[in-house]
């Protein structure tokens, strides 16, 4: 029988943002490896086009979602607790990434998996001592994480880290790997291009610099709150289905990352941007952050500079555009190491650690 895992999620289809892309995801990859997983997520409205939705953030094998009330954020997930407690404590793993719903479940007595995304955020709500508890009681069965970097900063709290697993974001390399590897002459003439959130945290002002500097610069994603940019070179565009950013990556040559250490999660983070990016076959620059460390290395699958410094990024586009040819080997190399994050892999290291009694599928 196949490892049945339920999986709690607070993302609402109907505002979706990068923790909803991870977690469907990373559901596909889980049924495509063997296992069965429910999904439930907060409700919809009325006449929501689910198969619309999945299509667009890029899902093509069926997963079983259920949108319900026993989610909605005035409830705090005590229904969906009280109601399926039976189904909880039968499944094989209850996984979900949100702390909240770790120490309800905790509360009910129902063994389960948390993953841990923004550890500084533990700390400052006072979620610690409480997960701790739960997991000195054999009810918080572990932990997974997306860089070492989280891992550190759990153990260094108290976590125990045989319980910890590290299990970076993922890409869609059917999806991505399709996207032509861009030339020497595209790098001697670059278009950069930044897809995601668009605000000041994420590098909204190193944006403008760039692009004064002379360099077309495109910024597609959800605004947060009013942005205006005087930049000639800038071009703002509004968000897209997630399906469709393989195309829009196709049209820039250098994809820029520039977060910023006052980030909330800047310690830990582990985009998925990046390792799409990476996939496309674009030259990735990025923050010199201690997690983007464990994917980019400087000079050899892409570029890393001071998340603060305006002359260093303008200076690394300047670098790839002096040495094109270098620019399309680290582009080459980037592709090959985003070949090490896809969905699949993740999967299966996940089930490997909250199910280790259930075989993968011979297809695995």
């Amino acid at each position: 029988m196949p490892p049945q895992i339920i999986y709690l999620a607070r993302g609402r289809p109907q505002r979706p943002r990068a923790n909803l892309i991870q977690t469907l995801h990373t559901v596909e990859a889980l049924g495509v490896a063997g296992a069965k997983v429910r999904l439930y997520v907060p409700p919809v409205p009325r006449g929501f086009d689910m198969a619309d939705f999945l299509a667009g953030m890029g899902i093509r094998h069926p997963i079983d979602i259920h949108p319900t009330w026993m989610l909605h954020s005035r409830w705090k997930g005590w229904p969906l607790a009280l109601l399926q407690r039976g189904a909880l404590r039968r499944a094989d793993a209850v996984y979900t990434r949100v702390p909240d719903f770790s120490l309800l479940l905790a509360r009910a007595g129902i063994a389960h998996f948390l993953e841990v995304h923004d550890t500084a955020s533990l700390s400052a709500e006072g979620l610690i001592a409480p997960l701790l508890a739960a997991q000195a009681k054999g009810l918080l069965r572990g932990l997974t994480v997306i860089t070492a970097a989280g891992r550190d900063a759990l153990a260094d709290v108290g976590f125990d880290p045989s319980r910890i697993a590290v299990l970076p974001s993922g890409v869609d390399l059917e999806a991505f790997s399709r996207v032509p590897l861009p030339s020497a002459d595209d790098f001697a003439h670059p278009r950069l291009m930044y897809v995601g959130r668009i605000s000041a945290d994420r590098g909204l002002p190193l944006f403008e610099r760039i692009a004064s500097a002379g360099f077309p610069l495109v910024l597609i994603g959800p605004q947060d709150g009013t942005v205006k940019c005087s930049a000639e070179n800038l071009a703002l565009e509004p968000a897209i289905p997630h399906a469709a950013v393989p195309s829009a990556l196709a049209r820039g040559a250098i994809a820029l990352m520039p977060y910023q250490t006052d980030l909330r999660h800047a310690a830990t983070i582990s985009p998925i941007k990046l390792f799409e990016a990476m996939a496309a076959g674009r030259l990735v620059i990025a923050s010199d952050l201690p997690p983007i460390r464990e994917v980019v290395r400087h000079g050899e699958n892409g570029l890393l500079v001071p998340a603060d410094d305006p002359v260093a990024w303008v200076e690394a586009v300047r670098r790839a555009q002096g040495a094109p040819g270098h620019a399309v080997a680290m582009a080459m190399k980037g592709r090959e190491t985003a070949a090490e994050y896809d969905w699949g892999t993740r999967a299966r290291r996940l089930l490997t650690f909250c199910c280790p009694d259930h075989p993968q599928s011979p297809s695995d």
